[in-house]
């Protein structure tokens, strides 16, 4: 991001985001999701069930605690924070060196992700999620997956680039054919 991006990252687990070296919040909705995942596997299993709750009900409590402490000030927030990191780093430890255990993976992303959980408890207005940011990419998803992608690495390289302006532009409250035109009629660069 060039360094001058200065707020949270809010992504999901892929691994490609575990070098940003910036201040991160984690997705809680890919995370539910997972954790659902795990409680439909193990329908049968009472102690997956209860940690599958444990964990969705710290989120729970974090979003309840904000709805009553709306005005908290920072000190208040830090320190809720820390009470629920707390809490699913316990609720990590209980399984994540436990081999062959159906809890394990996601116990391990709990002890893994364990400060990038909640951020969004300590800093007012961050998103718990990355839902909107998906949203944004969905239709340049759909469009690749209706025409097959681009048929070279170019014109992959020329179709992101484009969306990307486009996208910037918008973002900025910019008319982006005024924007296409201001660049257009610049002078080419010399070849290096």
């Amino acid at each position: 991001m060039g360094g001058q991006f200065s707020g949270h990252l809010v992504s999901d687990f892929y691994v490609g985001y575990n070098d940003y070296p910036g201040k991160h919040q984690r997705c809680w909705v890919h995370l539910l999701r997972d954790l659902h995942t795990l409680k439909e596997a193990q329908r049968q299993d009472a102690v997956v069930q209860g940690w599958v709750q444990a964990v969705r009900a710290s989120y729970e409590a974090a979003w309840a605690w904000l709805g009553a402490q709306a005005q908290a000030p920072p000190n208040a927030r830090e320190a809720y924070y820390v009470s629920l990191t707390s809490q699913t780093h316990a609720l990590g430890l209980r399984y994540a060196r436990v081999k062959a255990h159906a809890c394990q993976a996601l116990a391990k992303r709990l002890l893994r992700y364990e400060d990038e959980l909640f951020q969004f408890v300590v800093v007012e207005g961050l998103s718990a999620d990355n839902n909107l940011a998906e949203r944004a990419i969905r239709p340049m998803v759909v469009i690749r997956k209706v025409s097959g992608g681009s048929r070279s690495e170019e014109g992959t390289k020329t179709r992101m680039a484009l969306a990307s302006l486009f996208h910037t532009w918008q973002a900025r409250g910019l008319n982006p054919f005024d924007q296409c035109l201001a660049l257009l009629s610049q002078p080419a660069a010399a070849p290096a």
